[in-house]
């Protein structure tokens, strides 16, 4: 099935920024996994409901920023920002006891995935966003997971882990079932992740 340009050159761009990221051969052999999937077999093309939510109004400030940063972030910045006006903005998983100030504080979308703009389930790509100042909580989940970092921010990892800074075009590795959140600073933190979902993990 074909793929639209706009979502090619997403993917692409993720693509390209987390291979400048300085990721490790781990990171990047998920990453080559995620993409090679993606380019073989494009998946059923999906057009959901788009959804904006509070958090949204900081999601301008974060490409703005983005895409004044070096050429694989700002690429990858006018790219999410082309598919931006499509997507289904989200609260977190399993979110409904957060509070008020929370909930409006953070946004998540799926690009490619379930409620995605390419329906499979294989992969999941997308991005999550949050305004200044806010903490994202611990969780965990099964699939591997890559971040790319356009904005910065800090993550951890283990519950007792220490926050650090992977930098704006940095790179996160998640393995799979490790407890790790993340938090933004004085601006809006913006990153696309993507879960490997093909292993029995």
């Amino acid at each position: 099935m074909a793929r639209s340009q706009e979502l090619q050159s997403f993917l692409d761009a993720t693509r390209d920024a987390f291979a400048t990221s300085g990721a490790t051969a781990e990171a990047l052999s998920v990453a080559d996994k995620i993409f090679s999937t993606a380019n073989t077999t494009p998946g059923e093309t999906a057009n959901p409901d788009a959804v904006e939510i509070p958090a949204c109004k900081h999601l301008k400030a974060a490409l703005d920023g983005a895409k004044a940063e070096d050429v694989p972030v700002a690429d990858l910045a006018r790219a999410l920002e082309a598919i931006a006006p499509r997507l289904k903005w989200v609260l977190r998983p399993n979110g409904e006891d957060d509070d008020a100030t929370f909930k409006a504080c953070h946004a998540n979308a799926v690009v490619v995935g379930k409620d995605g703009l390419e329906a499979r389930d294989d992969i999941r790509i997308g991005m999550s966003l949050l305004a200044p100042e806010t903490r994202y909580p611990d969780h965990r989940h099964p699939p591997e997971e890559i971040y790319t970092v356009l904005t910065p921010g800090e993550w951890k990892q283990g519950a007792e882990g220490a926050f650090r800074s992977p930098g704006v075009g940095g790179f996160v590795h998640n393995i799979p079932n490790i407890v790790h959140g993340m938090r933004s600073k004085d601006v809006p933190l913006l990153a696309v992740w993507s879960l490997w979902m093909g292993d029995d993990t």
